[in-house]
């Protein structure tokens, strides 16, 4: 879910989610927040969200327990998200294949079955929460919407962790170039007055064996901080006098299997 669709923030603001793909395909971003239009989920979405709402369910309640969920509650959350969400999917190409939409159902709520579940025995005993989903807002000079976003989980020590469900192992530097990390990074330091100790990125990935990866690296330094406000300047001047540019030919992210607006884009290659 990105920012913009929780509810309660009525003044003029701008998320991380929709700053990447502002500076992504402009175009895009267009449909979504200024035509309102909201391309429907695809099937790897859905799981990877089942998977934040169960874990998130884990971590809430461990902030005053100090203990975990049994795995097998964790595995039944799973399911009945999965159930709750699956009728929000459009299925793509590549998820489908030549299965009935049925059939790709079960092999994805199996394996986000078995994702959670790794998640949870490989890492979650190794995870003491202090808060979860926490917001946080930074105000800008000028007439410029204010910057809200939500740290997936602040944990013991001055530690900030993200968790991705994803279907391939992460680059060796991910976590170090994430601009979600950083985003959090001064989100974390403008609520606490000082820097994280540590970024963490966390995955459960959708292997042949489900397996789970962590990444860490600590705060980020100025010069990181600094390339991330020249990058929101960029966006907000954007927003700022209307330009939306399509992505650029070529682009990954620009295809039928990508792209919830694919079939209604004008600029599509």
């Amino acid at each position: 879910m990105s920012d913009m669709e929780r509810k309660g923030d009525k003044e003029r603001h701008i998320s991380h989610s929709q700053i990447n793909m502002l500076l992504k395909c402009g175009i895009q971003y267009q449909f979504r927040y200024i035509n309102g239009i909201v391309a429907p989920p695809s099937a790897s979405l859905v799981r990877g969200k089942c998977g934040h709402k169960t874990l998130e369910k884990n971590f809430r309640q461990k902030i005053e327990s100090k203990t975990d969920l049994p795995v097998e509650e964790i595995k039944d959350t799973f399911s009945d998200e999965w159930e709750k969400s699956k009728y929000e999917i459009v299925w793509k190409k590549k998820e489908i294949g030549d299965l009935s939409p049925a059939k790709a159902g079960g092999v994805f709520k199996d394996s986000g079955i078995a994702l959670v579940g790794k998640f949870h025995e490989n890492l979650s005993p190794l995870i003491q929460p202090v808060a979860v989903e926490d917001k946080f807002e930074i105000h800008f000079e000028g007439n410029h919407p204010k910057l809200i976003g939500f740290i997936d989980r602040e944990d013991e020590g001055g530690e900030i962790g993200e968790v991705k469900f994803v279907g391939k192992s992460p680059s060796a530097n991910d976590a170090q170039s994430d601009i979600q990390l950083t985003i959090y990074d001064l989100g974390y330091r403008t609520k606490h007055g000082k820097p994280p100790k540590k970024l963490k990125k966390q995955y459960a990935v959708n292997t042949k064996e489900p397996k789970t990866v962590v990444q860490e690296v600590g705060c980020r330094d100025d010069a990181t901080i600094n390339r991330l406000m020249w990058r929101i300047q960029a966006a907000m001047t954007a927003l700022d006098k209307g330009v939306f540019l399509p992505a650029p030919a070529g682009s990954w992210w620009c295809g039928e299997n990508w792209c919830g607006y694919w079939d209604r884009c004008n600029y599509r290659p």
